[in-house]
């Protein structure tokens, strides 16, 4: 609900700003004010008084003027008020030159950026169209400029269901509560594909909808994106058919939204706190989950909306941002394959005290974009990488090295899980010998008012971290000891961080997922400490990685079980990977005793998968460096004449940059056929893996 302040700020901009009284834009939608092409156009509504309202989403426009475009060329348009005016704005368009008859516009706007406007329509090349501005209180006018521009078409984009966040559009103050303070926000959803989504009340065939809100600050030199806020979830009950982002299609009734259609709910719809039900239910890769959803006690002002401890607060600055992100979760939409575009972001201002907070919205809507993606904006040298686990949900990891002077670096990544119900469940860097780690941290989001299994609140245990074995790992509880372990589960981003004394190179790490039997680890490509060269290995049979292709699990650092019950072969390095002075050394042991083997090296770091009796994770370019024979079931490479490992890859097309990583594992014969039979297994095996990153 509109606030009197809203009303006064509102009426107060055009005598603040001593704005001349003629009007820029027509009266009367007969004489429509002209405008060609693109760009930004003035406007002021001085003097303008009230057409005869439409009817439509934004029915209620206010001294209003009116502007006649004729569309340049076929494409999607996006019209603006957003950092035109201060005023609180109102914008639709109409299709034809001619007065709008009742209900024929094609789309309408009134809060997408603070109190400002913006909204898209598809536009015909040759076609005219009527754009109609003005505010939504009676007693304000204004003087300023709007932009037309074309836009990312979000129509029609996707096969099959399709819903999108079109606008984050209004936002509803709470008051503090117990160290806590929350806000909503009204959100409007387009259908970005080109079938129905089901949008059924009394059931689970709808979405459900929820907020998150982020952090960014500069500490000690180094920026930190981080969640600090979340909020429940509300369910959807039926669909409009206004034309936000697309033209719509109207549907047959309001329990589907249409194909190009939006729907709108407000900040005091996502505000009911009684109706909104628990994040724990919902499988966010399939979009399944119950209805009713669960409804435990809850008591004060900020229960269940997007709640944020009051000591993490504090004023925007030029080194404090805030972003919120709003993300819809449904079947149909997740079936269809397209559940990795759900969520989109925007500014949010925050002013007060450690008391109470006033949160703002302050831009535009970044559509499909996860607010993770906003560091990057902020910060230069911020990278973000996917990490797509295969048939199932999508994490995006944020990194960034920053240089701290005095040889020291701060290692800085945030994991952020867009639907994945495996959840993440650990986390590691590779670090170089001899590197010192200091300044280790963590960050999560806490979970409140029984958002957990069985109504009992998902834990907050910070993820303890341990250096050894060559990297720096993050470990959460597992299922077993915890099922409301603190993983990071959908729609939640957390983050891990130290600083040491080398500095960053490309390399890969390692992230893994919580909520299966076998813990599966996925590499992926970010910064990591290089120095000298890091060395890091993974990839085993033990169980950690993956499962070994006919339950052959090898010993704890291995590959997996050998038909001479060996515990699998352990590959170990020795050395330093130095471009200029290379000394780096393969031992291999627990083959079978004579067995050939092929030392092999990949540029890309693979997520396991069975090979042979094995898992291999070495992939891309690979390079079959040194064939031999075991002796006694221990390998030793390069041995004899052989090359060292930077000129042996050179020698066959693969010359190493500096920070270039390289995976290298052992492959090795096993020809008892019968020990792991096809089609699970072969007559061969693999050892573990050891990700390499070459220094000077």
């Amino acid at each position: 609900m509109r606030t009197a302040l809203r009303v006064l700020l509102s009426v107060s901009i055009s005598a603040s700003l001593g704005l001349p009284a003629s009007a820029q834009g027509a009266d009367d939608c007969s004489a429509a004010s002209p405008i060609a092409g693109t760009g930004t156009f003035a406007i002021s509504t001085i003097g303008s008084t009230d057409s005869p309202q439409q009817t439509g989403a934004c029915s209620t426009i206010h001294h209003d003027v009116w502007f006649l475009w004729t569309a340049p060329a076929t494409q999607s348009m996006q019209l603006s008020t957003c950092n035109g005016t201060f005023a609180d704005t109102v914008v639709a368009v109409y299709p034809g030159a001619s007065c709008p008859s009742s209900g024929s516009q094609l789309a309408c706007n009134d809060d997408a950026c603070g109190q400002q406007s913006q909204v898209y329509f598809n536009a015909v090349a040759g076609q005219s169209y009527l754009i109609q501005i003005g505010d939504w209180d009676p007693n304000a006018t204004f003087s300023g400029s709007f932009s037309l521009a074309p836009g990312t078409s979000q129509c029609n984009v996707s096969t099959g269901p399709d819903v999108i966040v079109g606008e984050i559009v209004g936002i509803q103050n709470s008051n503090p509560f117990n160290g806590l303070d929350s806000f909503s926000l009204g959100t409007t959803a387009c259908n970005a594909g080109n079938a129905l989504i089901n949008w059924v009340g009394p059931t689970n065939q709808h979405p459900v909808i929820g907020e998150t809100f982020y952090k960014f600050k500069t500490v000690a030199g180094s920026g930190r994106f981080e969640q600090i806020g979340m909020s429940w979830l509300k369910h959807g009950f039926a669909s409009d058919t206004t034309s936000v982002c697309c033209t719509c299609q109207p549907p047959a009734d309001n329990q589907h939204m249409g194909v190009g259609c939006s729907d709108t709910y407000s900040a005091g719809q996502a505000g009911a706190q009684g109706s909104l039900a628990p994040r724990w239910q919902v499988d966010a890769n399939t979009g399944v989950f119950p209805y009713p959803g669960a409804n435990p006690t809850w008591s004060g002002s900020t229960a269940r909306r997007c709640e944020s401890l009051l000591s993490e607060l504090e004023p925007s600055s030029a080194t404090v941002k805030y972003f919120a992100e709003c993300t819809y979760t449904t079947a149909d939409d997740a079936q269809a394959g397209n559940g990795n575009n759900n969520a989109s972001y925007a500014g949010i201002d925050v002013t007060g005290n450690a008391v109470n907070y006033t949160f703002a919205i302050n831009a535009a809507t970044h559509r499909m974009e996860n607010a993770i993606r906003a560091w990057a904006m902020l910060e230069s040298g911020v990278h973000i990488t996917p990490v797509q686990i295969p048939g199932e949900g999508l994490f995006l990891v944020g990194a960034k090295a920053t240089d701290l002077g005095a040889g020291l670096y701060h290692y800085e990544y945030a994991v952020h899980n867009m639907n994945s119900k495996l959840a993440g469940g650990s986390f590691a860097v590779p670090v170089p010998p001899g590197a010192t780690i200091t300044n280790i941290g963590f960050h999560d989001i806490t979970y409140r008012n029984g958002d957990g299994l069985n109504g009992v609140n998902q834990t907050a245990t910070d993820w303890p971290a341990q250096v050894s074995g060559g990297a720096i790992t993050w470990n959460c509880e597992t299922p077993a000891q915890n099922l409301n372990a603190n993983a990071i589960r959908w729609a939640t981003t957390y983050n891990f961080r130290f600083d040491a004394n080398v500095p960053p190179v490309d390399g890969s790490a390692l992230l893994g997922v919580w909520n299966v039997a076998s813990p599966t680890a996925f590499a992926f490509a970010t910064s990591i400490p290089g120095g000298n060269g890091a060395l890091f290995a993974f990839c085993s049979g033990d169980g950690v990685t993956g499962a070994c292709p006919c339950a052959n699990t090898g010993l704890a650092g291995r590959g997996c079980q050998n038909s001479a019950a060996t515990g699998g072969a352990l590959l170990q390095a020795s050395g330093v990977p130095s471009l200029a002075g290379d000394t780096l050394l393969f031992s291999a042991s627990g083959e079978l005793a004579s067995a050939l083997s092929i030392v092999l090296q990949g540029d890309v770091a693979l997520a396991a998968t069975n090979f042979g009796d094995g898992l291999r994770c070495a992939g891309g370019s690979l390079k079959r460096l040194y064939v031999h024979s075991a002796v006694g079931g221990a390998l030793n490479a390069p041995s004899g004449a052989d090359l060292g490992i930077s000129a042996r890859s050179a020698q066959l097309g693969d010359a190493i940059p500096l920070g270039g990583t390289r995976v290298y594992q052992v492959y090795y014969r096993d020809p008892n056929a019968g020990f792991c039979a096809a089609p699970q297994g072969g007559t061969f095996n693999v050892s573990g893996a050891i990700s390499a990153t070459w220094g000077p």
